[in-house]
């Protein structure tokens, strides 16, 4: 291995974190740096509450709680990268020996990420929590699981009001039930979760596509329903991701989606030299939960190291993840409701109970598992 070698991790999300501490623990003669714009983690999982409540605490850990004073941070945000370095949107350029990109995906309003709000997480999701407040009609586009979970939350919070049409909240969905039809949530939870919100008082209009007037911000234009518009004081676009990718040159990086096409290494596949790797939303593994992580943190952490040390691609570790239909999906309606699944090989895929979703996730949304996950 080189003299010191520098290893540069961009994104201070759950893995970003947790990768840099791994990698600059007990090993003296690596250089680790993290680069993020904001000081805090911020913790996705558990956000979906911050849209009826400001506790702050439950989504968001400063940090200098859980990364290893062995780790250099650099409050600072990546303006480009090449196959040798990065530079940063201050001025500076700094080589590096390997990079990992973290930087996980942007997500929509209500829920966004540091990537929008960097420090200020305080103002962001108390302007979100007024205006959800406030509305009289809120309209999600797109039925995915954020909105899904997200409505989960403001039947908890706002039932009473919802039940007596004081106030409304509606999905527009393209499929017909909720959830994304893309084979990975079975017919059966989707059915569940549909009829849980439909049940308590939300309009969902499925087979539909809607857009955001360009005339009125508070119009929803509709494709393949009845009606031609809807209106509404909120409006939220949740339809997809969008991955946070800085800018680069490097041709072929991303998919037509704009995601990081990596291997099962983590190594990025358009990049020969095998020096660049990416983890996290920000790539395009089929599945992004937190059920690998344990197994994706410890593997790209022998795999970086195995790289400086001068391993070959062929003989790095492969990560082991969810490849095409069913995947395990907790679906939190709020801290007393939630619907789940369980794909088991050769056998099917089957319910989890409501109970065990609301003991599990739904109650405190994995809050306890914030700084552990962070800091392990």
């Amino acid at each position: 291995m080189k003299t010191e070698p520098v290893i540069i991790v961009v994104g201070a999300g759950i893995f970003g974190v947790s990768l840099a501490n791994h990698l600059a623990r007990g090993k003296e003669n690596i250089k680790v740096k993290l680069v993020n714009p904001s000081i805090y983690a911020y913790f996705l999982p558990s956000a979906v509450r911050l849209t009826v409540s400001n506790d702050y605490g439950s989504s968001v850990i400063a940090l200098k709680k859980v990364l290893d004073p062995e780790v250099n941070f650099i409050k600072d945000r990546v303006a480009s990268f090449t196959k040798k370095d990065i530079t940063l949107e201050s001025g500076p350029v700094l080589p590096f020996d390997a990079l990992v990109i973290a930087t996980g995906s942007r997500w929509p309003d209500p829920i966004g990420s540091t990537s929008i709000f960097e420090d200020n997480f305080e103002s962001y999701f108390k302007t979100q929590l007024d205006r959800i407040k406030e509305a009289k009609h809120i309209v999600f586009i797109g039925g995915g699981y954020i909105n899904t979970e997200i409505t989960g939350e403001l039947i908890y919070k706002y039932g009473k009001e919802i039940r007596s049409g004081e106030k409304k909240v509606s999905i527009i969905h393209s499929s017909d039930r909720l959830l994304p039809n893309d084979g990975k949530y079975g017919n059966s939870l989707r059915d569940k979760v549909t009829k849980h919100l439909a049940d308590n008082g939300i309009d969902i209009i499925l087979n539909s596509k809607g857009s955001i007037s360009p005339d009125n911000p508070n119009r929803v234009i509709l494709q393949g329903s009845e009606h031609d518009f809807i209106d509404g004081d909120v409006i939220y676009e949740g339809t997809g991701i969008s991955p946070n990718v800085p800018h680069n040159e490097i041709p072929k990086l991303c998919d037509e989606r704009g995601f990081i096409r990596v291997r099962k290494t983590f190594q990025a596949e358009a990049v020969e030299e095998g020096c660049i790797f990416a983890i996290g939303d920000v790539t395009n593994f089929e599945y992004h939960g937190l059920l690998k992580r344990d197994n994706w943190i410890n593997t790209i952490t022998r795999n970086v190291v195995s790289y400086l040390n001068g391993s070959s691609s062929g003989q790095l570790a492969s990560a082991s993840t969810y490849e095409g239909g069913p995947v395990p999906a907790a679906v939190s309606l709020g801290p007393e409701a939630g619907h789940g699944q369980f794909p088991v090989p050769y056998f099917g895929t089957f319910s989890i109970s409501s109970f065990a979703v609301v003991h599990l996730k739904s109650k405190e949304l994995l809050r306890e598992k914030m700084e552990p996950m962070y800091a392990k």
